[in-house]
This record gives C-alpha cells, structure tokens and sequence, in this order.
C-alpha cells in the first residue's frame, strides 16, 4: 500500500505542472496552486490546465476524478490531456464535454469512470470568457468587492450517464475582476454542509485584500490541515 501511494504521487506530481506557480495568458495573470493531500492512500485525481490556444485565447480548467490511487492518477491523465488537445484543435468547450463524457462511459474500469470539470476559454479582444461545467462547483467572481458565484450552464457529471447536455454560459470580464476555479477540497470539511463552506469561502475572498500573494492569503485562511480529507486544487484569474 506504501509502495502504491508513492507510486501514484510520482505520476501525478510528473503528469501536472508545477504545483505553484504564476502565468500571463492571453492578458490574465493565472495563479496556481495545487495541494495534494499528503496522508495515506489519499493521492487523487485532481488536475487543472492553463494554457494559451492557438488564437490567442486562454483555455482554463480544473476537474477532479472520483476515487484516489493510481486508477484515479490514470483516469484524470487521460481526461486533461485529451481535453487540452481537443481544445487546442477548436472543438467547442460543450462538445469537449460530452466527448469526454463518452470516453469514460466506454473505459474499461467503471469503479473510476466519473468526474466533475469545470472549463473556460477567454478571448482577450472581446474579454468574454465562456464556460462549461459537469457536475463541478461554480466560478467565484470578485467585482468591486462584491464576491458571487456564477450561475452554472447545465451540465451532469462526466460518466454518470449516455446522454447528458451540456450547455456554455458567457460573462465579459472587467479589469480589476477576480475569478476563482477550484475543487471541492477547498470547501467541503467533516461535519461542514457544502453550502456554509462555499459562503466561507466567498466572504473570505471578499476580504482578501489586494496582498502580493492573495491566493496563498486566502488559502491560508481557509484551509485546516489537521481536517483535511481531499486534494486541493485552485485557479486565480485575475483581470
């Protein structure tokens, strides 16, 4: 089991990018943060891409698999690069979804075939940023001091059935915007219900203030490391 857990953590850490870091896409700066839980067979399926397409626009995800070991490290490698080369090429953000969606449906182990994603593509002419969901959290968006999560387009998660819809929603960023994507081991904690951690974590953000390292203040503020029981991953988008 300790030679398994070592394992899957070397697959994930050599399968995603840095687990810290700052990026300049397509006019945004993109932090990064990803926190892997360090205890046990708890290594998982948590992933994020952000990259600059081909047209100049910035694709953004997060997605995290259901299950944790190496049948999870292996399913979420399989989801992020096929999205990121199907976004690459043109395919439009709902269809990615659903073609997703059909290949995990059609593999092979079903015990680790489901996952939540959350996908952005922002075009830095119009600032227009579009975005798809299965099953995930919604973005946070920070305006003016004012925290809100945004409505989120339909969208069941991946592998859970042969016919899903996916629809794209569409929201145009000002400067001075803040977006959060994030993964459920941001909010979710034992004997915590979902709803409170999310409005946790929106007046959190809410008062963050504008420091050299927001995302770090803001995960400082809200993570427990003793309660941890997931990965953590999160992007910061800012305008």
């Amino acid at each position: 089991m300790t030679a398994e857990r070592v394992l899957a953590a070397r697959l994930q850490h050599a399968l995603l990018p840095l687990p810290q870091q700052s990026l300049r896409l397509a006019g945004l700066t993109v932090d990064v943060a990803y926190r892997p839980l360090q205890q046990g067979l708890n290594v998982g399926g948590d992933w994020y891409s952000a990259i600059e397409l081909p047209d100049g626009s910035a694709l953004l995800v997060v997605g995290d698999v259901a299950g944790h070991g190496l049948d999870a490290v292996a399913t979420m490698a399989q989801l992020r690069f096929t999205a990121k080369g199907m976004a690459i090429t043109g395919t439009p953000l709902a269809t990615i979804l659903a073609r997703l969606n059909t290949l995990l449906w059609h593999s092979a182990d079903r015990a680790y075939s489901t996952a939540t994603m959350i996908m952005g593509r922002y075009e830095p002419s119009s600032g227009i940023l579009t975005w798809v969901q299965a099953g995930h959290l919604p973005p946070l968006l920070l305006r003016d001091g004012e925290a809100r999560y945004l409505p989120s387009p339909r969208g069941v998660l991946l592998g859970a059935t042969t016919a899903p819809r996916y629809d794209s929603s569409a929201i145009r960023l000002l400067p001075g915007d803040h977006l959060l994507f994030f993964t459920d081991g941001l909010v979710e904690a034992p004997g915590v219900l979902l709803d409170d951690g999310l409005a946790h974590l929106a007046r959190t953000v809410a008062g963050a203030g504008d420091g050299p390292r927001p995302l770090d203040d803001i995960l400082d503020a809200l993570v427990d490391p003793a309660a941890r029981r997931d990965d953590i991953c999160v992007l910061h988008v800012s305008v």
